[in-house]
C-alpha cells in the first residue's frame, strides 16, 4: 500500500497475506487505533495510506473522545447512505467503518432516535435480509447531513481542517478553501455578523450543495416560488453566492430557491428585512390569527400596528422555509421556553393556528422567535398596580412622607389616598389599606389590611413584601400528589383524575402535541390552550417516583396549571414557577418531599 500510494482492495490484501477479509478489516482497525502517524482510509475502491495531515486530531475538539467518535460516526453513516439508492447491509457498513455489525446496529438505533428528535423528514428504513436505506427528499437529506456535521463541537481555529477531513472525498480541497474565502467575503460585504455555529452551517451546506449538484442529485421545487422570494434580502445574498460558485457548479433556479429558503432559516442579521409585494391572501390570514390571539389573551398582537407589523412580517418570512420543513436556526430555544414560558405558551397558540391556516409545520425553534415578539409586547405594557389607601391617626405631613417611601419600595402599589382613620371608618374591599401607627387595629373588616410603624423598619418592608407575595401565590391552594407513571400522557391523566379535572385532558394534550411543556431541571408545566371562556384557576402538582422522558427533557416534577382569565395573573404564575424551579438543587429538594406541608415549606424558602 505504501509503495503504490493507491487504493488496494480487501480481497487483494487478504490474498497477499493469506488471511480472511475480516482479518484484514481487523488489522486496519488496529492500525488506525494505534495512535501512530499512519492512517488507512477506505472507499469503494479499497484501502489507502494517507498522510498524517489527514488524521482528525483529538485536540481539535471540545467533546470527549467517546462523544466525538459517536458523533463523527453518525455523520459518516449519513454521508455514506445519503446517495445510495439500494439497501445497504449492516455488514457492508461495518466493513466500511471497521466496526462489528452488532455495534453498527446499536449505533443506527441511536441515530434513528436522533434524527426523529431533530424533526427532519428523513428516516432510516430497515428491511429484513436487505439492510437499511435513507428515505427522504434531497432537500431534507442535505439539511440532515449538515445538521449532524455542524453539531460536532470543534475548535474555531482548526475548523477548516476538520471540514477538509470530513469532505475531502466529496469536494476538492482547493474548492473547499475557496468556499471558506467566499463565505468570509459575503459575511463582510453584507454585514451578516455570522456567529461561529452559523458560519459552520453555511460553509458545510455550500460544500454539500456543490457535491450533490455535480453528482446529479438536485432539489426539485415549484418554480413559481422564486417570484415570491425575489423581494427578500436573502435572495440578494443567495445570488451573490451563485455568481461566485458558478465555476464549480451550475445552480438552477430550483437550487437558488432552496438556498434562499435555507438562508432565511438561518435568521441572518440583515438590514431592511421588510418585504415588498407580499401575498395579500397570506398576510390576511396572518393578521386574522393575530386578531384571534389578541381576543383570547388580551395581548395587543393586532390592535397596535407596530406589534402587528413586526409579528406578521416575521411570520411571513418564515413560512417559506417552514413549508419545506427547514429547521429555523435558534440556539436559545431551551432558555426561551423556560424563562419566557408564558410568552412561549401564547406563541405556541399562534403556531398552532399558522399550521392550520397556512399548512406548514412550526417547530420549537420558530415558536421561540414568536415568543420573543410576545415578550416585547408584555414588557411594554403598563402593569396594573394595586390601589392603596394609607391610613393614619395623627401627623398627616409625616404620613405623606412615609407614603412616598412605601411607593418607592413597592412599585406595584399605587397610593390613591391618604386618609385619617377613626372607629367608624368604612373600608372598601377594592383597596389595599396600610395603617401607620394606628391607635388600634381594625377588627373584622372585609378588606386587605397591613399595619406598619412610622419608622418603616426593615421588618415592615418584609411584612408588606410577604403580604403581596401571599396574595399572588397559588401554591398553598394547590393539590399535591405522589405518583408513579412512565409517560407524560399517563402522568397528566392520573393527576387530572385525582383532582376531578379530567375534562382538561384533551386541551392539555393538544398543547403538548404542539410543543412539550418540559422546561428543563426535571420540571414540566402542562396547561390547556386558552379558550374564550373563564377558567377557575387551579394548580395540580405531581411528584413522580422517577424521572420520565418528556420531549427532549427528563421530568419528575409536574405542575399542571389551569389558567385564570387575567393575563397579568397568568404571567405572574408562570414567572413564579420559573423562578422557583430554575435551580436544579431546589427542584431535587422538592421531589424528595413526602408531604404537602413539607413541599410548600420548601417552595416558600426559595
Amino acid at each position: 500500500m505504501n509503495q503504490d500510494q493507491e487504493y488496494v482492495s480487501t480481497a487483494t490484501l487478504a490474498e497477499i497475506l493469506n488471511v480472511t477479509d475480516r482479518t484484514i478489516r481487523n488489522y486496519i482497525k488496529e492500525i488506525n487505533d494505534s495512535g501512530t502517524d499512519i492512517i488507512i482510509t477506505s472507499s469503494s475502491q479499497g484501502y489507502a495510506i494517507k498522510n498524517d495531515n489527514t488524521r482528525i486530531d483529538q485536540e481539535w475538539f471540545v467533546s470527549d473522545e467517546k462523544e466525538l467518535e459517536e458523533a463523527f460516526l453518525e455523520f459518516q453513516i449519513i454521508q455514506f447512505l445519503m446517495n445510495e439508492s439500494e439497501y445497504i447491509t449492516y455488514d457492508e457498513i461495518a466493513d466500511r467503518f471497521f466496526y462489528s455489525p452488532q455495534t453498527i446496529r446499536s449505533r443506527l438505533q441511536k441515530l434513528t432516535m436522533n434524527i426523529q428528535a431533530l424533526g427532519i423528514d428523513v428516516a432510516i428504513d430497515t428491511k429484513v435480509f436487505k439492510g437499511i436505506k435513507l428515505i427522504g427528499t434531497e432537500l431534507q437529506k442535505r439539511v440532515l447531513l449538515e445538521s449532524f456535521f455542524s453539531s460536532i463541537t470543534v475548535k474555531k481555529e482548526v475548523y477548516k481542517d476538520y471540514v477538509i477531513n470530513g469532505f475531502r472525498t466529496w469536494v476538492d480541497v482547493n474548492i473547499i478553501e475557496s468556499i471558506f474565502k467566499l463565505v468570509d467575503e459575503i459575511n463582510i460585504k453584507y454585514q451578516l455578523n455570522l456567529e461561529f455555529l452559523m458560519y459552520k452551517k453555511m460553509t458545510t451546506q455550500l460544500i454539500i450543495i456543490i457535491h450533490q449538484i455535480n453528482l446529479g442529485h438536485t432539489v426539485s421545487i415549484e418554480d413559481t416560488e422564486l417570484d415570491n422570494l425575489t423581494s427578500f434580502r436573502e435572495y440578494e445574498v443567495a445570488e451573490a453566492f451563485r455568481s461566485r460558485i458558478n465555476k464549480y457548479v451550475n445552480m438552477t433556479d430550483d437550487e437558488i430557491i432552496y438556498f434562499v429558503n435555507y438562508l432565511i432559516s438561518l435568521q441572518l442579521d440583515l438590514d431592511n428585512t421588510q418585504i415588498g409585494n407580499k401575498n395579500h391572501q397570506i398576510i390576511s390570514k396572518i393578521e386574522d390569527i393575530l386578531l384571534q390571539v389578541e381576543q383570547v389573551y388580551q395581548v395587543p398582537t393586532y390592535s397596535q400596528k407596530r406589534f402587528r407589523n413586526n409579528i406578521s412580517n416575521h411570520i411571513y418570512r418564515i413560512i417559506y422555509p417552514a413549508s419545506h420543513n427547514l429547521l429555523i436556526y435558534n440556539p436559545f430555544v431551551k432558555e426561551t421556553k423556560s424563562e419566557y414560558f408564558y410568552s412561549f405558551s401564547i406563541a405556541s397558540h399562534i403556531a398552532l393556528k399558522i399550521e392550520k391556516e397556512l399548512h406548514v409545520e412550526i417547530q420549537d425553534s420558530e415558536i421561540a422567535y414568536l415568543a420573543y415578539h410576545i415578550q416585547v409586547i408584555l414588557d411594554s405594557r403598563d402593569k396594573k398596580k394595586i390601589k392603596t389607601i394609607i391610613l393614619y391617626s395623627r401627623s398627616y405631613e409625616r404620613t405623606k412622607i412615609l407614603s412616598s417611601r412605601v411607593a418607592t419600595y413597592f412599585d406595584e402599589l399605587e397610593i390613591s389616598k391618604i386618609e385619617k382613620f377613626s372607629k367608624d371608618y368604612v373600608f372598601d374591599n377594592s383597596y389595599l389599606y396600610i395603617g401607620i401607627n394606628l391607635a388600634f387595629e381594625p377588627q373584622q373588616i372585609n378588606a386587605k389590611f397591613i399595619m406598619i410603624q412610622s419608622g418603616f423598619p426593615s421588618s415592615d418592608i418584609k411584612k408588606i413584601r410577604f403580604f403581596l407575595e401571599a396574595q399572588n401565590s397559588i401554591i398553598e391552594q394547590s393539590s399535591i400528589h405522589w405518583i408513579n407513571e412512565s409517560s407524560p400522557d399517563d402522568a397528566i391523566h392520573h393527576l387530572l383524575s385525582l383532582a376531578n379535572q379530567e375534562h382538561f385532558y384533551e386541551p392539555i394534550m393538544k398543547r403538548e402535541r404542539m410543543s412539550y411543556t418540559s422546561i428543563g431541571n426535571l420540571v414540566a408545566i402542562p396547561h390547556p390552550y386558552f379558550e374564550v371562556k373563564e377558567y377557575k384557576e387551579s394548580v395540580i402538582i405531581g411528584i413522580n417516583k422517577k424521572a420520565i422522558q418528556w420531549g427532549k427533557e427528563l421530568v419528575q416534577l409536574i405542575i399542571i396549571y389551569i389558567p385564570a382569565l387575567d393575563i397579568e395573573r397568568n404571567e405572574f404564575v408562570f414567572t413564579e414557577f420559573f423562578e422557583k424551579t430554575k435551580n436544579i438543587e431546589n427542584v431535587k429538594g422538592l421531589v424528595h418531599t413526602t408531604t404537602k406541608k413539607e413541599f410548600i415549606s420548601r417552595w416558600n424558602q426559595f
